[in-house]
């Protein structure tokens, strides 16, 4: 197994074109050996793919070990703090930021751009959508939204937008009153286990707690498929579901430590990288004029991640520009 890896991460001129066409399992299994792959890689490839784990490619997994690194970074104040600082420095440039307004509908304009229908539809009780008109949109939400909104596109765009396929995530942030594990910030959980998540994270064994006004805190998260029941549970049910297993990280832990506890999900999280995968992508650059498509399903060979959705939006961002001058 230590031979493979190190393939992988020093290789050279790194092959990650012709491991498109393999797959990881078949290709893992017989060059680990059985046992080694069957007690680590497998149970965390089934863990984060559930029932697509053996259509992944080789490509996806070279990728998450020739980038990983012993170094992390976190952003003082969290993610939020990033992106309220990010939107205020947009505004002193001079750009509107509109939240709040979902997007219905995105129609080509006989003269060129697109008229953007805006807001809730009237029988939930919000107000008439609003349209608007734009020279150029780059929309970021998943395929499968990007098919519904924009309908006209042509039918091989959308063919391949609906090859696609993803996993739902599932994260319940819990503070505790003390830590529940001394020293360790990342602990993944083999499926076979039988605990009902997949990962466990102590955030605060890496982040101090001072950050957080003195909690402690746990992430519970999964990948799931966007069906599973959890997408459907209360955050109630699901941190009575999640806190029976805490005693199995750590023996004198009680239900009393939660101070408080927070539900977030997404039925489009991770991208299912299968086979060919590299030939299945979408093109930034729409056919449709104007339009341009960013998501986590198209930074492969890497896997969705901060560092790759500043990479792909630059790129777009560059295209735009580009495009319109």
């Amino acid at each position: 197994m230590g031979l493979v890896l190190a393939y992988l991460k020093y290789h050279p001129r790194p092959p990650w074109r012709a491991f498109d066409r393999l797959l990881a399992d078949e290709w893992l299994a017989r060059r680990m050996g059985e046992t080694a792959y069957g007690k680590l890689w497998r149970p965390m490839l089934e863990g984060k793919f559930g029932p697509h784990f053996q259509d992944v490619n080789l490509a996806w997994f070279w990728a998450r070990v020739y980038k990983r690194t012993p170094r992390l970074g976190y952003y003082r104040g969290g993610f939020q703090a990033f992106v309220d600082r990010l939107g205020a420095a947009a505004r002193k440039r001079g750009v509107a930021i509109e939240t709040n307004a979902p997007v219905r509908s995105l129609t080509p304009l006989p003269e060129g751009g697109f008229r953007i229908e805006i807001g809730e539809k009237a029988e939930h009780g919000g107000d008439p959508p609003a349209s608007r008109s734009f020279d150029a949109v780059l929309s970021t939400v998943s395929p499968g939204l990007m098919q519904r909104l924009a309908p006209e596109l042509p039918e091989s765009y959308l063919a391949q937008l609906g090859s696609l396929r993803h996993m739902g995530a599932v994260v319940m942030t819990v503070a505790l009153d003390r830590p529940l594990l001394k020293d360790t910030y990342w602990v993944n959980v083999p499926k076979a286990e039988g605990l009902p998540f997949l990962v466990l994270v102590e955030h605060t064994n890496m982040v101090d707690p001072s950050h957080y006004g003195g909690d402690h805190l746990l992430y519970l998260g999964d990948y799931l498929e966007p069906s599973h029941r959890y997408f459907s549970m209360s955050q109630e049910e699901l941190l009575a579901e999640f806190l029976p297993a805490l005693p199995r990280f750590n023996r004198e832990f009680r239900p009393e430590w939660v101070t408080g506890a927070w539900l977030h999900r997404a039925t489009y999280a991770q991208p299912v990288p299968v086979r060919g995968y590299a030939a299945m992508i979408p093109d930034l650059r729409t056919p449709l004029r104007g339009l341009y498509f960013a998501s986590m399903s198209q930074v492969y060979p890497w896997d969705r991640g901060t560092n790759y959705a500043v990479e792909i939006g630059q790129r777009a961002a560059q295209m735009i520009v580009k495009d319109s001058g």
